[in-house]
């Protein structure tokens, strides 16, 4: 799929019909890995892949997913939420190429049991993830849904 029409196509999937495989939870793994990091600080920041369902049956807010990918990063600033945002993008993105439902989410992050994100590392984003039977089309966005100021 072309960039610009991927990035048109991209939705929040609510509701999932099943699990992804392992090669797709790599896929996913690798679009995050190839996100931009602040200072190039990989080593502050850890990936987690919630698939267990005892776990996910005690978080809240993930609409049935059958994958939860959570960023994670030690001593979070501005800086690290702004690189987990962008991680986050990369999944996402890299899911819809795939076929697979995501979802921005961080109301679920407070749900995360205690034990499941290493220790030292604090939560900041999570993506949903699943197979989905929504189909991914490019849709009209006006060029002025976020006012604009050009300065030249």
């Amino acid at each position: 799929m072309e960039t610009l029409d991927m990035i048109k196509s991209r939705k929040a999937i609510r509701h999932y019909t099943g699990q992804i495989s392992d090669e797709q939870l790599q896929t996913l793994i690798l679009a995050a890995n190839a996100g931009p990091v602040g200072m190039g600080t990989y080593t502050d920041y850890r990936l987690t892949a919630i698939q267990d369902p005892k776990i996910l049956s005690q978080m809240n807010g993930i609409y049935d997913a059958s994958t939860v990918l959570v960023i994670s990063v030690q001593d979070p600033g501005k800086m690290e939420y702004v690189s987990a945002g962008a991680i986050a993008q990369n999944i996402e993105l890299a899911a819809e190429n795939e076929g697979i439902g995501s979802n921005f989410n961080m109301a679920s992050i407070a749900s995360i049991p205690s034990g499941v994100i290493p220790v030292g590392f604090d939560p900041v984003f999570a993506v949903t993830l699943g197979l989905t039977d929504q189909h991914f089309a490019p849709r009209t966005i006006p060029n002025d849904r976020i006012k604009t100021n050009i300065v030249k």
